[in-house]
Order: C-alpha cells, then structure tokens, then sequence
C-alpha cells in the first residue's frame, strides 16, 4: 500500500514539474540560433612559421547573421579576432587583410563588454577583436587574405549564399 502511495505522489509530481514556468536550467538547453548560424558563418585559421603559430585568426560574415543591421549593399562586415604574441606596434605596422583584393574601409576594435562581443563564437580572453567593414561587393564566393610580414598569410573562404534562409 505505502509503494502504491509513493509510486502515485511521484507520478503526481513529475506530472505538476512539467507545468510550472521554464527556469534558468531549462533555458540552458534551448538552441541559440545567433550562436548557430554564427558558427556556420565563422572561418578559422592560423598563421604558422615553421612549428610556431604566430596568430590565430577567426572571421564572422555578419551579414549573414544580422542581415537587417549589416545590410550587404552597405558593405560586407566580419567580427575579426586575432590571437598573438606580438607587440601591438609591430603587428600594425605589419600586417594585412583584404577582402577578394580590397582593403578594409573600417576597422574598429570591439570591447568585451559590447553585445556583439558577447554573441559570437569562439572568443577568449586572449584574443583582440574588431569590426571590418569592406566595400560592398556582388561576389558570390568572399575570401579574406590576412597576414603578417613576414610569417605569412591566411586565406578564410566564405560561400554567399543563393537564397536567405
């Protein structure tokens, strides 16, 4: 008698658990969709001088993932981070990066305590991050050349797609 009691109190309660309000556990497991779609868009890659990683480089399309706020006939923008051990003076004055063969418009360095620092993919403490806007473009495939004289370059490949989603 006492286990039927049991087995129906657990029941019962299982049954209300189910209907309260979501809490914070529960949300935990939601799928993030600018976090989805921005790690389809994300590119990586690192720039390598014999068995030594000079910079580690990633690349967001945001047009893609923000397209009502970066929109492509105003430019193509990338959420750029760069991870590396050189001194902020000699990687400025050495390095590049180029977008099908044309410089950037607009770099400008994104804080950590900006919203879209907070949303995308793959950031440490370590790393600088930037905003790059490049010229608007027609291209269907965009390909950013970075690189640092005189370790090398990287090439990140990002396919527009035919159709929005």
């Amino acid at each position: 008698m006492k286990k039927k009691i049991l087995l129906g109190l657990t029941i019962l309660m299982v049954f209300l658990g189910g209907c309260g309000p979501k809490s914070e556990v529960s949300g935990l497991f939601e799928p993030d969709r600018i976090y989805e779609k921005a790690l389809v868009y994300t590119r990586e890659d690192q720039v390598v001088r014999g068995l030594e990683t000079k910079a580690a480089i990633s690349a967001t399309l945001l047009n893609e993932i923000f397209p009502d706020r970066y929109v492509y006939g105003d430019g193509i923008y990338f959420f750029v981070g760069i991870v590396t051990e050189l001194e902020i003076e000699d990687f400025k004055k050495n390095y590049h990066i180029r977008l099908n063969g044309e410089e950037a418009v607009s770099i400008e360095k994104v804080q950590k305590s900006d919203d879209l620092y907070k949303l995308m993919p793959n950031v440490n403490r370590w790393g600088k991050y930037f905003l790059v806007k490049f010229p608007p473009m027609t291209d269907q495939e965009l390909t950013i050349d970075f690189g640092i004289y005189p370790y090398g370059s990287v090439l990140l490949t990002f396919e527009r797609p035919q159709k929005r989603r």
